[in-house]
This record gives structure tokens, sequence and C-alpha cells, in this order.
């Protein structure tokens, strides 16, 4: 059994009492596909003690998730001991400034939107470019169904021009659920009470629409009701989430639709993302990149050994 080194923050960095992204995103994954894991946590992150457990425990391979804290180019001498990779989202925004300064001191760079020419055309190698989807995690994003007390709901910031969005629904009659920063838990409630969760693409600083990784965590319990983003086309079909350009096209959608169409689309949509959009699917993909000696497997099949019980296939 090969051996993987995940450094990652075990809690949130704005709440000691929930869990980090990297956690709910990744924890749990490589451990279900055949790997012996050690999670080290970053918030205690120390050259000299990573680069000793990563020796002990005779690593293969070690991956970094990208916090845009700095470029660790003392990751150098951990390459003496195994591979190493970083993974990292927002890689169109923030190339430039961080990512591309990453090449030298990894093997490869696991990224979500990442293009490809950028990478190569900065120095890093064919084959260390990773490029993974955001992918739904069972292990830590599965919630019990809940009874749909709200009609539609949104979680997280307010940046950009997310408010005069919501202050836009109001004014056609649909009152939205603001949520805060909710614990992730908590997150996972509010969905599962909500028929609709709202996924708007407008980066904060309101210069691109970008694919969110709410895409993923919103059809497991609530129909996703987003605005168009890049390659969104390669999570869903339209029959299976609620695309709008408009505010008024949104509430347009919604009061047309009947109890029976809405449930339609709720089930199709969470049986896209357990048969095609689980982060089982995606690692299978790119770890043979990373591992020659890995041996992919049909994601349906750790799906129903180690989640059959929430499988919603």
């Amino acid at each position: 059994m090969k051996k993987v080194v995940f450094c990652l923050r075990h809690a949130h960095e704005n709440n000691p009492e929930d869990y980090s992204s990297a956690i709910i995103y990744w924890y749990g994954i490589l451990d279900r596909l055949g790997y012996d894991v050690l999670y080290y946590d970053y918030n205690n992150y120390n050259i000299d003690d990573l680069y000793n457990q990563i020796k002990e425990f005779k690593a293969d391979f070690f991956i970094h998730v990208n916090y845009l804290i700095g470029v660790h180019d003392e990751f150098d001498k951990l390459r003496d001991l195994c591979k190493v990779f970083l993974l990292s989202s927002d890689a169109h925004r923030f190339h430039d400034s961080n990512l591309k300064h990453w090449i030298p001191h990894v093997d490869g760079i696991i990224n979500y939107e990442g293009i490809k020419e950028w990478y190569l055309r900065d120095g890093l190698s064919e084959e260390g470019f990773l490029k993974m989807k955001w992918g739904f995690n069972p292990n830590t994003m599965c919630t019990d169904t809940q009874n749909k007390i709200y009609e539609i709901q949104h979680y997280g910031g307010l940046h950009g021009n997310r408010m005069p969005k919501l202050e836009s629904f109001k004014q056609f009659g649909k009152e939205v659920r603001l949520e805060g920063f909710l614990t992730h838990d908590e997150i996972k409630k509010s969905i599962a009470q909500s028929k609709y969760s709202l996924c708007f693409s407008s980066n904060a600083i309101g210069t691109r629409n970008e694919l969110k990784g709410r895409v993923i965590e919103i059809p497991s319990q609530a129909v996703l009701l987003t605005e168009p983003a890049p390659e969104l086309e390669t999570y869903f079909d339209d029959d299976e989430i609620i695309v709008f350009n408009s505010v008024e096209e949104a509430v347009d959608k919604i009061n047309k639709l009947s109890e029976k169409e809405y449930n339609l689309i709720l089930n199709k949509g969470k049986k896209r993302l357990w048969n095609t959009n689980t982060v089982y699917h995606e690692w299978n993909k790119i770890l043979p990149l990373m591992d020659p000696d890995y041996k992919i497997i049909d994601p349906l099949k750790i799906i129903k050994k180690y989640h059959n019980n929430e499988y919603e296939g």
C-alpha cells in the first residue's frame, strides 16, 4: 500500500470549532482508494517536523493544499523523500500572483479552472498539469433529509454584486433566506431545509464569472439555482439544475414549476451528483497521472461499499 501525507488545515481559519474547507472537500478519499494517508495539520506547520514525519512515514507522495500564504521553496527538501504536489483552487485568479511561483518546487499542480497553456508557458511539465473538477465528498457532505421550510436560501458572503441581486429577488416577490458564515453542519442542514439554494457566479471583484464549489454541495439536498459559469455543463445537464441569466428569469422559472416537476429536477440533480460528480470520480481520473501503479477503479463500487445508506443512485 502506497503512502500519502496530505497537508491541510484541520480547523476553519476563522472558527476553530468548525472544519476547514480542505477537510470538507478532501478528507477520506484517498484512504478509500487504496492509500495509507497521514493528515498533517498546516496550522502547526514546521518544515523540520514535516520532513521528519514524511521520512518516518516513508511517504510516496506529499500533497499540500495551497492557502495563498506564500510559496514554500523549502519543499525542495521534501522532494528528496517523495513526489510533491500542490492542490489549489482559484487557479485562474491567482496564477500570476501565486501559482506559477510554485512550479520549480513541486512535481505537479492539481488545480481547478487552470489554463494549461499558462502553466506550460511558465515552466510546468505537461505531465505536471493535473486538472480536477469540484467533487462531492460523501465522507463529509452527506446530511439527513429535512422538511422543506424555506423556498430560496443563500449562504456565505455578500461581496461583489450579490446584495443588489438578492434585493431584486425581494422586488419580484421572493424572500431569500440569507445564511451568513455558518458552520459546515449548519450549512448542510440549511440546504436540506430549502427547496432552492442560490449560486452567483461573479467573482468577488466583478471581473469574470467563475465556477463555485457549491455547485457540488447544493444538489445533494436542494435544487441548484445558479447563474451560468464556465464548465458548468460538464457537471449537470439543463434538466438537473436551474440556470438563470437574470433575477426575473430565475423567479419566472421557479413560479412555473409544479411540485412534480420540482421533485424531478431535485432527484435528477442528486443522481447526477452521485453517479458522476464525486471526488472519487475526480481522483480516479488524475491518480494514474500521479502514480503509475494506481489501478483505475469503478467509483460506484467504492460508493456502494462505504456510502450505500446515503447513495442516491
